[in-house]
């Protein structure tokens, strides 16, 4: 029963659960020492199947990953040395650089990715972090050349997909970037449930010009929870902890419906979330000359 616990600890429902069960079940219920010892044996079986239980579950879920990264179009699978399906514009040595599904939200976007699949960037570590920031400050020097500006997002409002974490990359006009703030705000606020365990608004980008800097981010914010979050410059935002999935948007039309409102996009383009297929992508050529003079990785494979 011990080694019961211990193992149950830190799960959801755990040892707790089950203790609150035995008290629903056994009408004759007694917490103290003289009813658990009369009880050993009855308790014991209870543990011996919820340990099968518990293994059942352990063998479920790795089987369940595999299929997940077997068939994730973002992962880069060694086994089998096949790169990703969506294309890679641009390689560093932990994350690398897409473009995003079609139809674009935002015409020229991409999408900022980790090479190991992680479930979040919250997941990532510094390593992984400054490669992201680096390719999020290139892209900014870019979009502003074309006289752009972009806001980045990611949504991790559905832990249990474990699906490959990525940064959508959207360039705005600069009229619309300056009012990207108050979209968002008022978006989030409507998108949730009226009452709420967490601030319905996180926002990190005063705590990063409060002394966080480029950590507000990952110091506001829970690699456990379901959350999305908009960067508006570099170092942070607004965030958002999803409390009820049923609620969110599915997969990336919260963020689609945003943007695509500002940008007067159709409801044929917004709700159109289309996948990356494997046999070329038009648009990279176009993309990588655009990018090339501002291709911080380009120091990593000529040196």
């Amino acid at each position: 029963m011990v080694k019961q616990e211990r193992r149950t600890r830190n799960q959801l429902g755990g040892d707790g659960q089950r203790f609150a069960e035995r008290i629903a079940k056994d009408a004759k219920f007694d917490n103290d020492l003289d009813y658990m010892d009369e009880n050993a044996a009855k308790l014991a079986k209870r543990v011996q199947k919820s340990e099968i239980n518990l293994r059942n579950t352990a063998i479920s879920d790795f089987q369940k990953m595999n299929r997940i990264l077997d068939n994730c179009p973002l992962c880069h699978h060694e086994d089998t040395n096949t790169p990703p399906v969506a294309p890679v514009v641009s390689l560093a040595t932990r994350v690398y650089l897409t473009l995003p599904t079609e139809p674009e939200i935002s015409d020229g976007g991409a999408c900022i990715v980790p090479v190991q699949h992680r479930g979040n960037l919250l997941e990532c570590d510094d390593d992984e972090w400054e490669e992201i920031r680096n390719f999020m400050k290139s892209l900014t020097r870019m979009y502003h050349d074309q006289g752009r500006d972009v806001i980045f997002y990611e949504n991790a409002a559905a832990p249990q997909r474990k699906k490959h974490a990525g940064m959508e990359v959207a360039p705005l006009p600069y009229s619309l970037g300056e009012t990207a703030p108050a979209f968002y705000k008022e978006a989030i606020l409507m998108a949730d449930e009226d009452w709420t365990q967490h601030k319905k608004l996180l926002d990190t980008l005063a705590k990063a010009k409060q002394g966080r800097g480029k950590m507000a981010f990952r110091r506001t914010l829970a690699k456990e929870m379901p959350y999305f979050h908009v960067w508006f410059e570099i170092d942070g935002g607004l965030g958002h902890i999803v409390e009820d999935a049923n609620r969110w948007p599915k997969g990336d039309l919260f963020a689609r419906e945003i943007i695509g409102g500002m940008l007067d996009k159709g409801p044929g383009i917004i709700k159109r979330q289309g996948k990356w297929n494997r046999g070329g992508d038009h648009r990279v050529e176009g993309f990588r000359k655009r990018w090339r003079k501002f291709d911080w990785t380009r120091v990593l494979t000529d040196s």
